[in-house]
């Protein structure tokens, strides 16, 4: 099959999108598909496969609302004279095949958003900034036309809390269009395993004892991801923490550390606080960590998450993660009735604080994620790719 897969930027460490276009691509193009990805931007080296190719959609950078809409419109166009069978698209042009909307539903994530200001000012400031912005109407006005569009034959949701919002926004869509794939992790790289591999050199370079708690946190909006209350929960920590165990907390992302390091200097948490910039070797890191949190005001299913579960981890995460749904409470982690409540949240960290519960983290967390791997995820996706052809055929 000639696949079309389409996203805006083509920088797997930038978000979770990026990184699932790649896991799909490698997975089409090893099974010998020819995978055309079209974005505005990709990385300087070349495809990992000789069956993936590159191409660039030129549009201006700015204004937002532009770029957004002549990107979708010039995909559109440039993808109709490539002859594709399957035209695969994870959020950014009208008339694809399948629709991917890796974000969710874009009025729910902006509600999400703004409760992730935490100062009521800010929220007012951003929710009237918003309500202005012409590249906010303009992506509401795509997503809308790419849900309802009649050329879309399947839409995917990752997760059953995605699902359900595509359904309560827009009731009218069949129901045999809206179809539940969850993300896929590699279980190859992303295992127990690493532990005895990385996890003692890890810990060395980052000054971590055998008994100190590693509590690792990964994202690349760390305010939306939580990293707020997160953090004003280790000063509840310390006080649950009777038995004085020494504990840090990782902060791997690729934003500016300064406004976040004044935030712990306030609270009075900075020397428990390593921020560790953009981490390429995350197996690695989930290797070093004891306990992973994701404390977010909103996340369609976090790769992360299935990361630190398939690396044995016990998983803090809020019910606004669709992949929450992965997590068996307690054995594997926890899932916060309220994301932005410390007291919840150091609650939840100081559960796994005793050795026996969080090597029970080691052998039970990666099985709730053991049906989630590439292989069976990519055999899925083809699947709906020939009930599309097939439906396309007999019109």
């Amino acid at each position: 099959m000639k696949i079309a897969l389409v996203i805006g930027r083509f920088l797997p460490r930038k978000g979770g999108g990026e990184r699932y276009i790649e896991i799909l691509a490698t997975g089409l193009a090893r099974k010998g598909h020819e995978v055309t990805i079209f974005a505005r931007r990709f990385p300087p080296l070349p495809p990992v496969h000789e069956n993936i190719h590159y191409h660039t959609i030129k549009v201006p950078g700015w204004p937002g609302f532009l770029r957004i809409l002549l990107f979708a419109s010039r995909c559109h166009a440039e993808i109709r004279y490539g002859s594709f069978d399957i035209v695969h698209d994870v959020g950014h042009m009208v008339g694809a095949d399948v629709f991917n909307p890796h974000g969710g539903v874009e009025q729910i994530w902006l509600k999400r958003y703004f409760a992730s200001y935490h100062h009521p000012a800010h929220r007012l400031s951003k929710r009237i900034q918003r309500l202005f912005s012409p590249r906010e109407w303009a992506m509401i006005f795509l997503q809308k036309r790419q849900f309802l569009s009649e050329t879309t034959h399947r839409i995917i949701a990752i997760s059953p809390m995605i699902k359900t919002h595509i359904h309560s926004f827009y009731p009218g869509i069949p129901g045999h269009k809206v179809i539940l794939v969850q993300n896929p992790t590699d279980l190859s790289r992303f295992n127990p395993e690493n532990r005895r591999v990385f996890r003692e050199e890890g810990r060395n370079k980052l000054g971590l004892k055998d008994n100190d708690i590693a509590i690792l946190f990964a994202g690349n909006n760390f305010r939306l991801k939580g990293l707020y209350p997160l953090i004003q929960s280790l000063k509840i920590l310390r006080h649950l923490n009777t038995k004085g165990q020494s504990f840090k907390l990782l902060v791997a992302g690729d934003e500016n550390p300064a406004p976040w390091k004044r935030i712990c200097e306030k609270v009075g948490v900075l020397n428990r606080v390593v921020f560790l910039g953009g981490v390429k070797e995350m197996a690695r890191l989930y290797a070093t960590s004891d306990i992973f949190a994701l404390p977010t005001f909103y996340d369609s299913a976090s790769l992360v998450v299935l990361e630190a579960l398939a690396s044995g981890l016990p998983v803090i995460t809020s019910a606004w993660n669709g992949a929450s749904i992965l997590i068996d409470d307690p054995p594997t982690g926890m899932v916060l009735k309220e994301n932005d409540n410390p007291e919840e949240i150091a609650q939840a960290l100081y559960a796994y604080f005793p050795r026996e519960k969080r090597e029970d983290a080691i052998k039970l967390s990666p099985l709730s994620v053991r049906s989630l791997n590439a292989t069976q995820h990519i055999s899925q996706i083809l699947d709906i790719y020939q009930e599309i052809m097939s439906e396309k055929q007999h019109g």
